[in-house]
């Protein structure tokens, strides 16, 4: 364990010039060593720290000592370094971590001493590191962490700082990450993990926690941190090197085959020619870092440090997922509307609609519904009718804020949180919709159910789109070419046709989406913008995002194992327990027993 923190400064030199570079504390302590200098103008105070440096020589080292103790604890007292650690806690830290003499640094003598350890292997030191040199820079110790990344460190670096407190050490962190990252020449500054310690966790009278266990804590977060860096370092490479072994293989697959594997299979299944490429470079990835993370030795031993850590426990804390943490899950989970709809991917399976904030009749309403169906049914194939024009659309409810009970099969949880709202599927008020319409979503880049007047196929569709716009939107257009009329006041636009019908439930969820309706030219201002709708009929209804596989293909065998099962199985037997009956009454009835063959 080494220890680099100005409280080291040891030489007569450094100490008169720490003495004299902070002259406001130095006039608090009365030191008479100091005393003909602290009151100099700023052009003489070098010439003074020569002469105070002979002063401190002939005063020998214990007096040394004693001024640097009692400098620190008046630094301590004042302003913005009142959580300073006092000498007697850095005695009992350094005693706690049988930090030696040697070991005990000052910042001039580090950059000579930390070149010398790096070069012999340091993979077994840990560094703790004062953030501010009281003689020097307030982010001196970072200068420190990017001069260990450039001489090739391995070990464990912490940076100790009165400046936050334990509950903002992570985001100091990220702070003196972007500063490393602003001012990084040397690729290898950017290599380095950063663990902070607020100065508090040391102090028994800040916290109420000894400093064993407050470093016990900093131990475990730091090798944390240092292992999953260590991986994604790792990977980082690798998958450079993956990608473009991935690359020349796809550059070097013959034509023809190309034409017969991708072309042409993307074209039969209604899907991209660039999904089948996606999935390629994809699993090709994939594959080189389950290798990668399976026998390399580096990252088996920073996994090995993880699991070793378990055993360290950590002070309870908040829970919720880190909004980092989340954006991680729900890449994994979600496809935005900006992706699927300016694709003009078809919809299917997992695909999430909501309620248009456009239209005047449900600008107030915020509801989102889940479209579920078989894909391979719901698909769009190049000259072939869909197999399955129905699917069913699931009412999402909004339970953020209520309690997690028992999991409810019919009412089953999104696996992510989506816009800061955890969702639920009602599966009791799905109903069925008609797929035929919901592809209109499909037909524009903004994801709307809805078919303008004047409309024509846009550029970009596949096949199968193309090949069924016109029907899709006949019933639209035959709408369009009628007078339109205003319907009576209090009265909501009736459906002009039977084809415009979505859902087959009028509920309270679906009753201003269930069928399409004539609207004239109007504004609207959603979420103060003004946006000018044209002559349409529309369902009022946009496609949001997409739930992702095999995710969607999850919710779907839960809605149908539901709506298979019989409520005897589910409701009755369900409540078998304490006070019901776990077995049914004997029958006594001799002619119902001879009927029943008993």
């Amino acid at each position: 364990m080494v220890w680099i923190d100005d409280y080291f400064n040891e030489t007569p030199a450094r100490l008169a010039a720490m003495l004299l570079d902070n002259v406001e504390v130095t006039q608090t302590c009365g030191f008479p060593e100091a005393e003909p200098f602290v009151e100099l103008r700023d052009n003489l105070l070098e010439e003074a720290k020569v002469d105070l440096t002979e002063i401190l020589d002939g005063a020998g080292a214990e007096r040394n000592r004693q001024i640097k103790a009692i400098f620190f604890d008046a630094l301590r007292s004042m302003g913005e370094a009142g959580k300073e650690l006092s000498s007697s806690t850095i005695e009992k830290v350094c005693d706690l971590l049988d930090v030696k003499a040697a070991d005990r640094w000052d910042f001039g003598h580090a950059f000579v001493e930390m070149r010398k350890l790096c070069a012999a292997g340091d993979a077994h030191v840990s560094y703790v590191v004062d953030l501010n040199n009281a003689r020097g820079s307030k982010t001196e110790g970072v200068d420190i962490l990017i001069a260990l990344a450039v001489a090739g460190s391995k070990g464990t670096a912490f940076i100790l700082t009165h400046d936050v407190t334990a509950a903002a050490e992570e985001t100091k962190e990220i702070e003196l990450r972007a500063l490393i990252q602003e001012g990084a020449t040397n690729p290898k500054t950017l290599d380095i993990p950063i663990c902070v310690i607020a100065k508090e966790r040391l102090a028994d009278e800040t916290t109420g926690v000894g400093p064993q266990e407050a470093l016990m804590v900093a131990v475990k977060r730091a090798g944390l941190r240092r292992s999953v860096h260590e991986v994604l370092w790792h990977a980082r490479d690798h998958l450079a090197d993956a990608f473009e072994q991935a690359a020349s293989g796809l550059v070097g697959i013959p034509a023809d085959q190309l034409e017969f594997h991708v072309v042409d299979r993307a074209f039969k299944e209604g899907a991209s020619e660039l999904h089948v490429v996606e999935r390629a470079l994809t699993a090709h990835l994939s594959r080189s870092l389950r290798v990668l993370f399976g026998t390399q030795p580096e990252i088996q031993a920073s996994a090995e440090r993880m699991r070793s850590l378990r055993t360290v426990p950590l002070p309870p804390g908040d829970l919720a997922p880190d909004p980092r943490l989340a954006d991680f899950r729900k890449a994994e989970v979600w496809e935005s509307d900006d992706l699927i709809n300016v694709s003009l991917a078809p919809i299917t399976c997992g695909d999430v609609f909501e309620m248009d904030l456009e239209e005047q009749v449900t600008r107030a309403f915020k509801k989102k519904f889940l479209l579920l169906g078989q894909p391979c049914d719901i698909s769009l194939r190049p000259g072939q009718s869909r197999q399955q024009d129905t699917g069913y659309l699931v009412f999402l409810q909004d339970i953020t804020g209520k309690p997690k009970t028992r999991t409810d099969p019919k009412a089953p949880r999104l696996p992510f949180i989506l816009d800061g709202i955890q969702y639920a599927c009602d599966f009791r008020t799905a109903t069925n919709v008609r797929l035929s319409i919901l592809d209109l979503a499909s037909f524009r880049p903004d994801g709307r159910v809805r078919v303008d007047a004047g409309h024509g196929p846009p550029k970009g569709m596949l096949q199968g789109q193309n090949d069924v716009y016109s029907a899709r939107t006949s019933a639209a257009d035959a709408a369009l070419k009628t007078p339109w009329q205003r319907p009576p006041a209090g009265r909501q636009p009736v459906s002009l046709d039977p084809a415009l019908q979505l859902t087959f439930s009028t509920g309270d969820n679906f009753k201003h989406v269930f069928r399409g309706v004539r609207e004239p030219v109007a504004t609207a201002t959603p979420d103060g913008r003004t946006v000018a709708a044209p002559d349409r009929v529309t369902w009022r209804l946009r496609r949001c995002g997409r739930i992702r596989m095999p995710y969607a293909a999850a919710l779907l065998d839960d809605y149908v194992s539901v709506t298979s099962r019989q409520a005897f199985d589910l409701d009755y037997l369900g409540g078998v327990g304490e006070g019901s009956p776990a077995d049914p009454e004997p029958i006594e009835d001799p002619d119902l027993e001879e009927g029943l063959g008993i």
